[in-house]
């Protein structure tokens, strides 16, 4: 029998961190690109464009995917990386296959698994984690030679959605204010960072409601707080694209742990626990 592993999840702006088992089978509509580990056993993945399952104890998925991935209820470490994407430049160099549109098998794979376990099993503090979790996925030698670069106009167009997550600024406003056009904007930033600007926005709105609901909110007030028209169209919305529904956030006997960056928070780490 498989031991049940405490369930996870790690907040910060640039990535976000959850170890426990999938609500599987999940059905996935990326936004970011997404590093998910069995910690226990193979990932079991479908493209929607497929008809077959493939398998993996180490899959990287790129912005946009879209399909099903099952870990069969055992345990995995998921964990959004960073939406600049050099993250993923990086970890792409490290795959040994590529299937169903998913890089799989990393050559650190045994290193991230035993990482993560240890750090499923131990309670490790955002800022501590924080810095382990860079090195992890940013090993220095293929870092260093990783030729990724984000247009500044691009990284100005990101600040600028979070910080009006309420404004539903147009793609237009959004393009006069870094003296670009609305068509090159669009094309430039789905180009860097592989989602249109609105998908961007949706997800950063979903983060920035997650920091909410750990912070004491409830679901409808986290919810129209980013932005959402409503508690049924954020639900939706939170499933699809992180794969959980945000009522396990609040549900005590769901048993996840709630760890919000210390800077985004005054409350740094909300836990809820059978």
């Amino acid at each position: 029998m498989i031991a049940s592993l405490p369930q996870r999840l790690y907040l910060w702006e640039r990535r976000t961190l959850y170890l426990g088992p999938l609500r599987s089978p999940a059905q996935l509509s990326l936004a970011a690109s997404r590093l998910l580990i069995g910690l226990q056993g193979n990932i079991r993945f479908r493209h929607r464009t497929q008809q077959r399952d493939s398998f993996s104890r180490s899959l990287l998925l790129p912005v946009g995917w879209q399909g099903t991935v099952d870990s069969g209820r055992l345990c995995v470490a998921d964990c959004h990386l960073d939406v600049t994407g050099f993250d993923y430049a990086v970890l792409r160099q490290l795959a040994n296959r590529q299937d169903q549109s998913a890089y799989c098998d990393l050559s650190n794979e045994h290193l991230l698994i035993t990482a993560f376990d240890a750090v499923s099993q131990r309670l490790t503090l955002p800022e501590v984690l924080y810095q382990q979790l860079d090195a992890w996925l940013n090993p220095a030698e293929l870092a260093e030679g990783t030729a990724f670069r984000c247009d500044q106009r691009i990284l100005n167009t990101l600040q600028r959605i979070k910080v009006s997550p309420l404004e539903n600024l147009s793609v237009a406003s959004l393009a006069q204010q870094v003296g670009l056009s609305t068509s090159r904007l669009a094309n430039l930033f789905k180009e860097q960072i592989g989602v249109p600007i609105r998908r961007y926005r949706l997800w950063y709105r979903l983060f920035l409601s997650t920091q909410r609901i750990a912070c004491g909110a409830s679901v409808t007030e986290a919810a129209l707080g980013a932005g959402f028209a409503d508690a049924a169209h954020f639900t939706r919305t939170y499933r699809t694209i992180l794969g959980i529904q945000p009522s396990a956030l609040v549900k005590p006997r769901a048993g996840l742990e709630v760890f919000v960056e210390a800077q985004a928070s005054a409350k740094t780490v909300n836990s809820f626990k059978p």
